[in-house]
């Protein structure tokens, strides 16, 4: 099933110029299958530098914590960081059902950014502290938020 089209307008002028093209598109639907038009709030994805900064992260922590439990790899810490801070969930597919399945990463960049705040604040907890390079979306995003 398609999600269809979406266009992001950023202000009421972009909104008057986009009309036009609205108008065309309800106009050349052919109504073979209903049409819908939603109006939201756009929310930007999560970005590649979050990911990264996110994996650093895990790397950081594996690299402490590894000297004392043997499965505090990266990918460990990933896993543990998801489960702690996103939860786990169960999957039914067919007569099966897995259980305890890591949530995915969050997909928008404020969810993101409250994750990562959750994970920053647990290191700082253990006495972790946790690289923050100098221009990097985590930071620039805290600074908007907190304005």
């Amino acid at each position: 099933m398609s999600q269809g089209v979406f266009d992001r307008i950023n202000n009421k002028l972009e909104a008057e110029r986009y009309l036009p093209f609205l108008i065309k598109r309800v106009e050349s639907w052919d109504y073979s299958e209903p049409l819908v038009i939603t109006f939201k709030a756009y929310e930007d994805q999560r970005s590649l530098g979050q990911n990264a900064l996110f994996h650093v992260w895990c790397r950081e922590m594996a690299q402490v914590f590894i000297k004392k439990v043997p499965n505090a790899t990266e990918e460990g810490m990933k896993f543990m960081m998801k489960s702690k801070f996103l939860g786990t969930h169960s999957v039914a597919i067919g007569k099966e059902t897995y259980s305890d399945q890591v949530m995915p990463l969050p997909k928008h960049k404020g969810e993101m950014c409250h994750f990562m705040d959750q994970v920053y604040h647990w290191a700082a907890e253990k006495d972790v502290l946790l690289s923050l390079p100098q221009y990097n979306e985590y930071s620039e995003l805290k600074r908007k938020q907190d304005k």
